[in-house]
């Protein structure tokens, strides 16, 4: 007897009990809505089912150009799990980057993200089927050891951008230390750093940001431990073109880590490769509202 049988016969005889089998709890459907701390993953198959989406995403909303050296990345990545880097919009990039490296079959990207994320319903589950991660050294070292990662240097300060649109703030050292402990432990010489910078996506959604102290202090922190909040103004989402320009691999050793003072050169200097690559995506996606690419 097939499921579908099954179930429909059960409806017959009994659809109350029918009705409570296929439904969610009352508890379950509290804990969905809660503002409760949950980062259990969810199965990798769950992660695939993205890309049906995204690719409307991808293909006709924002119509993304990929420029730079994405050919030198697909070499890279794939015989090695490598780290990806970028600035930060408003984590839709994340899905476009994870999105082109599965149409190029390069597995699996885990995303490292702010903790407190983990708290937001509807946010929390679609950043857990999105095989997203809590953001630590440690988090971030054993996911790289089954998958590629992806993270923000720029972390929650991001927000700054929404103020100072051409402001990328000073970059954390995570993704370093990250890469010190996965070459620590797994003995390997060297592992890969991939910064990609963009241009677009930042222009899609506007916000309202709220950083008043009063509001953040007694309607913010007693649910969330964000420092500010965000509004979407109306309407909401505006399409655009994007770009992504993608940098060239940097083979990163323990040599090149050593300690913090070289650490925070070599942050420094992915901040710079960063700005200089949205610097172009930018430039190409201006070009392209001038003249469309299928037109020249």
């Amino acid at each position: 007897m097939s499921q579908l049988t099954h179930l429909l016969e059960g409806f017959i005889k009994s659809p109350v009990k029918a009705l409570e089998s296929v439904l969610p709890s009352t508890n379950e459907v509290k804990k969905f809505l809660s503002f409760d701390l949950d980062t259990k993953p969810i199965k990798e198959k769950y992660y695939y089912m993205h890309r049906h989406w995204l690719k409307l995403l991808h293909d006709y909303y924002f119509k993304v150009e990929h420029v730079g050296h994405f050919n030198e990345v697909k070499e890279v990545a794939a015989g090695e799990k490598v780290i990806l880097i970028s600035n930060h919009a408003n984590t839709l990039e994340g899905g476009i980057i994870g999105y082109n490296f599965l149409v190029h079959d390069l597995g699996i990207v885990n995303f490292l993200v702010y903790k407190e994320a983990f708290r937001l319903p509807f946010i929390r589950e679609l950043f857990k089927t999105a095989q997203c991660v809590p953001i630590s050294v440690e988090n971030g070292k054993e996911a790289l050891k089954k998958n590629h990662i992806m993270l923000f240097p720029e972390g929650m300060d991001f927000i700054k951008h929404y103020v100072q649109q051409d402001y990328i703030v000073k970059f954390h050292k995570g993704f370093l230390r990250i890469a010190k402990e996965y070459l620590h432990e797994t003995k390997q010489e060297a592992v890969n750093i991939i910064p990609v910078g963009h241009d677009g996506i930042d222009h899609t959604i506007k916000f309202w940001i709220i950083n008043n102290d009063f509001l953040v202090k007694n309607f913010i922190k007693p649910y969330l431990r964000y420092p500010y909040f965000v509004l979407p103004k109306a309407p909401v989402v505006f399409p655009t073109n994007a770009v992504f320009n993608w940098g060239r691999p940097h083979r990163v050793t323990l040599e090149d880590l050593k300690n913090e003072k070289s650490m925070g050169r070599l942050s420094s200097d992915f901040r710079h490769d960063i700005m200089r690559l949205k610097g172009r995506a930018r430039k190409i996606r201006q070009m392209d509202q001038e003249v469309p690419p299928e037109s020249r």
